[in-house]
C-alpha cells in the first residue's frame, strides 16, 4: 500500500484504510494505483497477486478490476485478463480540452458576485521546484476549486465529470506544480481566476482559467513524459 500522499479523491481527504465498505476501498485503492500510474505499462494486472498486496480475497478485487475497466482506467484482453495501461499524450490533451470546456459552461452558469476564497491562503509559491508534499497540495487546491466551479452548473452530471477529469488529470497536475517553469504561472493564472470571482468579474475569470490551461497545453508533451518517468521510478 501507499503512503496517505498517494491517496487521493479531488475536494476531499479519503480515509486511507481498508475498513468500512471493503469492496469500494479495494476498488479506490486499486483506482488510485491506476491513477497514478503505478503500474507499468502493459502490465498484466493479476487478481490473485493483487489480493496478496491488499490482504483481501480475490473477489473484491476481481470486482474492481472490472468497475476500473468499465470506467477506462485499464485495459482488457479476453481470456488473458486485465492489464495497466499507458499514459497517452493525445488521450491527455483531449481530457484538458474537455476539462477547460465544462470549466467554461461553469462559469457562464455562475451566480452574480460568486464569492470563492478558496485560493486566498496560498503563499506564493517557491522559484525552485516544489517538493512532493506542496506539489499535491497544490494540485488539489486547484481540483477542490474546478469541482466548486462545476457545481455552479446544477448539474450532478456535469460535476461528476469534472471530478472524473481531474482524477484523470491529477498526476500530471503533480508534476507540473514540481517543475521551476510552471509552478509560478500556474500558481498565478489560479490566483487570477480565484481574485475575479472573488469580485465577480467573470471576463477576467474566463481570462484566468484560458492562461492556465494554455500554459499546461505548451507543457504537456514534456509534462507526460515526466509524468511517466516518475510513476516509473516509484516503488
Amino acid at each position: 500500500m501507499k503512503s496517505d500522499g498517494d491517496r487521493f479523491r479531488p475536494g476531499s481527504r479519503p480515509s486511507g484504510c481498508l475498513g468500512g465498505d471493503r469492496r469500494h476501498q479495494v476498488y479506490r485503492a486499486l483506482k488510485t494505483q491506476a491513477l497514478l500510474y503505478r503500474f507499468r505499462p502493459g502490465q498484466h494486472l493479476a487478481v490473485v497477486e493483487l489480493s496478496d498486496q491488499l490482504r483481501v480475497s480475490n473477489t473484491p478485487v476481481r470486482e474492481a478490476l472490472i468497475r476500473l475497466h468499465a470506467e477506462g482506467h485499464i485495459a482488457a484482453v479476453p481470456a488473458r485478463g486485465f492489464f495497466a495501461r499507458e499514459l497517452r499524450l493525445r488521450e491527455m490533451k483531449e481530457i484538458h480540452d474537455l476539462l477547460q470546456l465544462l470549466l467554461r459552461h461553469s462559469l457562464d452558469k455562475a451566480p452574480p458576485l460568486a464569492s470563492f476564497r478558496l485560493l486566498t491562503d496560498l503563499r506564493p509559491p517557491p522559484l525552485t521546484p516544489c517538493d512532493p508534499r506542496t506539489a499535491v497540495a497544490l494540485a488539489r487546491r486547484t481540483e477542490a476549486l474546478f469541482i466548486a466551479m462545476s457545481r455552479w452548473t446544477g448539474s450532478d452530471v456535469i460535476e461528476s465529470n469534472v471530478i472524473d477529469l481531474c482524477e484523470r488529470t491529477h498526476h500530471v497536475r503533480r508534476c507540473a506544480y514540481r517543475s521551476s517553469e510552471l509552478t509560478v504561472p500556474l500558481h498565478a493564472s489560479l490566483a487570477a481566476l480565484a481574485s475575479a470571482l472573488n469580485e465577480g468579474k467573470m471576463e477576467a475569470a474566463v481570462i484566468g482559467l484560458n492562461d492556465h490551461f494554455q500554459v499546461l497545453e505548451v507543457a504537456l508533451p514534456d509534462l507526460v513524459m515526466r509524468a511517466l518517468a516518475t510513476s516509473l521510478m516509484q516503488d
